[in-house]
């Protein structure tokens, strides 16, 4: 999809003889219209790009005005800042700088995404990215319209509370007995709380103003001593028993979500950011647990706390009551625009928040870089300037909170003196004509401490909404997780092979991961059982893609891969990944012990075994030269090993493991000359009688492969062994090794 929006004629005649005379638009490859004016307000900007200069000019009623025009030799990269409800497109100078080009709303974030991408292309003078539609299209929700985040299809505003609740309910079945006490707790618990300003009444009006019954005083305080006592177990065992049943629930939600996560494919990895995932499993079940905790038990003790108190104030005095009543349909307008206002304003402190971190996680990660290129001052300056934005933003928010709470409060209280005015006075005739009769000063009083029980619980109220939009928009994402489906599993009556032989066919086989994007077009070949098939090609060209479907990581979209005869689709899938065994470029390991990353796929194997395999990859000498041997721990992703070691490490895992089909992707391209001859002598020990697709780096090293395929733009160019195929001089697989060559010449220089 190119990247051309029409430009207006007022656009194209304002800048087209800024260039000698030359109309700009003849030449545009980039030419995008933003939303946003250089005031912030919403106006019409647009960026323009040629071979020769990115421009920016704004349309307004004056004319058309060029803000911007800056040379590409000038660009040394073009990036996105994405900002709370807005983003930025940031150019970086060669000189240095940063030139904010002009700003846009969220919904053309990936419209201006792809162009970013495009223009450091076009100063780079490479070839433009191909953009698809789901590049430049921003998901939005049907219902109202807002923008939707890139990894989920929740909106927090439409999500169908109802439904959530009701499949969230589903998990506390098995929980059906302690839900009911659960209930009946709260009842209990209710009733025995909104006792105490009774009691005070009975103590004021029939002991202390009558002054008689000095008696009754002991037993009344008794009683209310007694009535704390039990509202507080009460409470207690409710908020034990709910913990209780809120955490198994969580429990089963985390657990199905990570399950799950572990049965999709890796497409579904491929569309998604891997902390986006972590936070469905963390952060939303954490949000969700805290609902269900706190909010649920929340909303419904106070709904009961409220009409428990009415009926009581009803019962006394209902036109008192009425008039108590009168500000809370202001105190809860007022709440509810308060936060209307200040949701922004936490939005963006959360957004600043986060991207701080993320920062200082960069850094932190990146450390060695920032010394070795002696950029301790910019990291200082961009913290700093990071941090002011976050201290500026909690400022703002919390001055609001400073602000608008203490009038609402204010409001609230007006119940208060209503009470006073109007009781006071009612009070004060009763008392002198009868005081035995209509309001009395108990009667006042336990108004007031009624008063005063219930403005808690309806602030409160005014928020639940917000709190269980966002959890219910949190419960859905972790269902999303949940529902979906992966796109490679086995079929039903899947044919098993415990015993693969290993002879593997390629039938026509034909792949994207975007439909508009071909990776393989046509690719055949047929591997007998134990042979090694070197893959060859430049960057991009489609041997990696190979080696993911034949791990069935993908399927393919046309074509057919067979093992031992039988559709790769067909074989039950465990049996199928148990057979494969796969020794990576930038081998991965675990924190934990080396003996618990070479058993990895083993976790019942003997420790013979273990060091069995670490002497065939030549990693049992630098093991046991640790002080603790195979329980020394290798760190986070290994980083105690040098690449070396890591990688005899990952061949050792292999060699446990006993794959029949083998796959070597760069086994050897980033350790040194003496390291490389212990590596191979470890593969060669590894690929003894197993099939073995090999990727490498150094062609040299594919000498022993039975064939070569030579895999160029998707295709199968060439097909021979090593000295077959080196032996045609015109050949890609020629071209490859001489272009080798020279580099290795120059670098020798």
């Amino acid at each position: 999809m190119a990247l051309l929006d029409d430009l207006p004629d007022a656009v194209r005649a304002t800048l087209g003889g800024v260039r000698d005379g030359e109309e700009l638009v003849d030449g545009t490859l980039v030419s995008m219209a933003g939303d946003i004016g250089l005031d912030g307000s919403f106006g019409e900007r647009w960026l323009i790009a040629d071979r020769r200069a990115v421009t920016v000019a704004t349309v307004a009623k004056g004319g058309v005005s060029r803000d911007l025009e800056l040379p590409l030799e000038q660009i040394r990269a073009v990036r996105v800042d994405t900002l709370v409800g807005s983003g930025a497109l940031l150019i970086d100078t060669k000189s240095g700088g940063v030139v904010e080009a002009l700003r846009f709303s969220a919904a053309l974030a990936p419209k201006f995404g792809a162009a970013a991408r495009a223009l450091e292309a076009i100063a780079k003078e490479e070839a433009i990215p191909e953009t698809s539609a789901a590049d430049v299209e921003r998901k939005v929700c049907p219902k109202c319209g807002d923008p939707l985040p890139d990894d989920t299809n929740v909106c927090i505003k439409c999500v169908d509370k109802r439904a959530v609740l009701l499949r969230l309910l589903g998990y506390a079945m098995p929980f059906r007995t302690q839900c009911i006490l659960i209930a009946v707790l709260m009842l209990a618990g209710t009733a025995v709380s909104v006792i105490p300003p009774i009691f005070q009444q009975k103590l004021t009006d029939e002991v202390l103003v009558p002054h008689k019954h000095f008696d009754w005083i002991g037993g009344i305080v008794f009683g209310l001593i007694l009535v704390s006592i039990l509202s507080r177990a009460l409470t207690i065992w409710r908020g034990r028993l709910a913990a209780w049943i809120s955490n198994r629930m969580v429990y089963v939600l985390r657990t199905q979500a990570y399950n799950r996560l572990q049965e999709l494919s890796l497409g579904y990895y491929d569309k998604r950011q891997t902390g986006s995932l972590l936070a469905r499993v963390t952060q939303d079940v954490n949000e969700l647990q805290n609902f269900m905790v706190d909010g649920i038990q929340f909303f419904l003790v106070n709904s009961l706390t409220i009409v428990g108190i009415l009926v009581i104030m009803f019962r006394y005095n209902w036109l008192l009551t009425l008039l108590v009543l009168i500000p809370v349909p202001i105190t809860v307008y007022l709440v509810q625009a308060t936060w209307k206002r200040l949701r922004g304003r936490l939005v963006r402190l959360y957004h600043l928040r986060s991207n701080l971190s993320a920062s200082l996680t960069s850094v932190l990660s990146g450390v060695r870089v920032v010394k070795a290129f002696a950029q301790e001052e910019r990291e200082k300056d961009q913290f700093e300037d990071r941090s002011a934005k976050l201290r500026d933003a909690t400022s703002y928010y919390d001055m609001g909170v400073a602000t608008y709470f203490p009038m609402i409060e204010f409001v609230t209280t007006l119940g208060v003196y209503v009470i006073w005015l109007v009781g006071g006075r009612e009070v004060f005739s009763n008392f002198s004509n009868k005081p035995s009769e209509g309001m009395t000063l108990g009667v006042l009083g336990m108004f007031l401490s009624y008063t005063a029980m219930l403005l808690g619980p309806l602030q409160g109220m005014t928020r639940i909404a917000d709190w269980m939009s966002r959890s219910t928009a949190s419960a859905e994402r972790v269902f999303e997780v949940i529902d979906a489906e992966p796109d490679i599993k086995s079929v039903e009556n899947a044919v098993r092979m415990p015993r693969i032989e290993g002879h593997v066919e390629l039938r026509s086989v034909r792949f994207s991961y975007d439909k508009n994007q071909p990776v393989l077009d046509g690719v055949s070949i047929d591997v007998k059982a134990g042979e090694m098939i070197g893959l060859v090609g430049h960057s991009g060209a489609g041997k990696s893609t190979i080696i993911n479907l034949l791990s069935r990581f993908y399927d393919v979209k046309e074509g057919a891969i067979l093992i031992d005869g039988v559709d790769i689709r067909n074989i039950d899938l465990g049996d199928l990944r148990r057979q494969i065994g796969v020794v990576l470029q930038e081998p991965y390991l675990f924190p934990g012990s080396i003996a618990d990353n070479i058993k990895y796929a083993r976790p019942d194997a003997a420790p013979e075994e273990i060091m069995q395999a670490a002497k065939a990859a030549n990693a049992h000498e630098f093991i046991m030269r640790f002080p603790d041997g195979y329980d020394t721990f290798v760190g986070e992703r290994g980083a105690r090993l040098s690449g070396g070691e890591r990688q005899r490490i990952s061949i050792a895992r292999a060699i446990l493991h006993d794959p029949r089909i083998l796959i070597l992707d760069e086994a050897t391209a980033s350790v040194d000359t003496q390291t490389e001859k212990k590596i191979q002598d470890a593969i060669a020990r590894l690929v003894a009688g197993r099939t073995t697709f090999a990727i490498a780096h150094r062609l040299s090293t594919l000498r022993n492969a039975n064939r070569l395929m030579v895999i160029e733009r998707g295709k199968l160019a060439e097909l021979g062994t090593h000295d077959e195929l080196l032996a045609k001089p015109d050949g890609t697989f020629r071209k490859l090794v001489d272009l080798q060559r020279e580099v290795n010449q120059i670098n020798e220089l």
